[in-house]
């Protein structure tokens, strides 16, 4: 037993039911998977856990059953669910329409069968656009279907809002991140090593501080790069549809190539140079960068900056639910600048928290762990838990 926060705290493995596509296209080799549509949640909390409120994490792709905020909530008093959507090591495929359909699965699991009578989201990294993507089509639904054309009613998914947002270490969106990511020397999609070497971010030679004019002109053409993908990706829609294919896989080679990973004067803030690969101009050419096996639906869907309807820089226009943003500041991921201009989307006297020194995962930084835990539950408690006592005495 843990002598400040009581006993420790246990993981219950969740298996959740959804309503899978019904499109005929298949998303996932899995038989398992495509006959037996669960999501898995792990839900860590100590034994006789309060259930006035919970928080629910989910990322569009990533396995977030044992991430470490979970058991650090649940040591400081309040339960949290890990949830991860269908997509879950099958990132080629991701439809964020669908991840947002999980997402809510998730958060009415939390209250109708796990008996919460609060549940804030809580949207790390990349869970950050997806958390305000689903509280803001809970809250004002619109979206009828994917950049695609496929079907993807909110409205009739009856999805209930979170009582409050966190957004913790997050950035805007997929689709913002590799715009900026995206190495903007590549000319020709079909050969990684066909580049302009006046663009080359890692060119032997390249100091820095990086020239602004070289970097206004690397940016325009990371953005000439994505739309040109864009305008590929809705010719191959076209012709999917002429031929009566379901989708169709490609890949996007260089997706590490952010200024901001060689230059820290390119929006300071206390992170050292690198990316959250370590070695960026090597992670530019592995096989683990952003986007790098895609499929045509998912493209739009997911990566497209000019479709993509998963981006929190206007979803969290319309979320009126409490919410707060905690920028890690030695985050080599999610810049400092993600976190103030999420925080400005929101309307209202929404909240900013600024961690100084902290990085992307917290990794070998357990005060900064304890640290930001005490805030997100103080914050949770005074916002989420404390209007219900005012509700009652109104």
């Amino acid at each position: 037993m843990n002598p400040t926060t009581g006993p420790e705290p246990r993981d219950h493995f969740q298996r959740i039911p959804y309503e899978p596509a019904t499109d005929g296209r298949v998303e996932m080799h899995s038989g398992l998977s495509r006959h037996y549509p669960t999501l898995h949640g792990n839900l860590v909390a100590a034994p006789g856990y309060s259930r006035e409120v919970g928080v629910i994490m989910c990322h569009p792709a990533s396995n977030f059953l044992s991430h470490f905020l979970l058991r650090a909530f649940a040591g400081a008093g309040i339960p949290a669910m890990g949830l991860n959507t269908r997509y879950a090591s099958n990132e080629p495929a991701l439809i964020m329409e669908r991840a947002a359909f999980d997402l809510g699965t998730g958060v009415r699991w939390m209250t109708d069968e796990l008996g919460f009578e609060k549940v804030v989201l809580l949207g790390f990294s990349g869970g950050g656009s997806l958390a305000s993507f689903y509280q803001s089509q809970a809250e004002n639904p619109t979206v009828t279907q994917t950049p695609a054309g496929d079907p993807a009613r909110f409205a009739d998914a009856k999805l209930r809002p979170a009582d409050g947002l966190l957004l913790v270490g997050a950035h805007p969106g997929r689709a913002r991140v590799l715009r900026h990511w995206i190495d903007g020397a590549v000319v020709d999609e079909a050969d990684p090593y066909a580049t302009d070497p006046d663009l080359d971010l890692y060119a032997p030679g390249r100091t820095v501080p990086l020239d602004r004019e070289w970097v206004a002109r690397y940016r325009d053409a990371q953005l000439a790069r994505m739309r040109r993908i864009d305008a590929w990706a809705l010719g191959q829609l076209d012709e999917l549809n002429r031929v009566g294919a379901s989708d169709r896989g490609f890949v996007v080679h260089r997706t590490v190539g952010d200024p901001r990973f060689v230059d820290t004067t390119l929006d300071p803030s206390d992170r050292e140079a690198g990316s959250m690969y370590g070695d960026p101009a090597a992670a530019n050419t592995a096989a683990g960068g952003l986007a790098r096996f895609v499929t045509v639906r998912s493209w739009l869907s997911t990566w497209s900056v000019d479709h993509t309807h998963a981006d929190a820089l206007t979803d969290l226009s319309n979320v009126t639910a409490p919410a707060l943003v905690m920028s890690l500041l030695g985050d080599q991921a999610a810049f400092a600048e993600d976190s103030r201009l999420m925080r400005d989307a929101l309307p209202g006297e929404a909240e900013l928290i600024e961690m100084r020194n902290l990085n992307h995962y917290l990794v070998d930084q357990p005060g900064g762990l304890d640290d930001v835990v005490s805030r997100l539950t103080g914050w949770s408690r005074r916002t989420v838990t404390d209007d219900r006592a005012e509700e009652a005495s109104a």
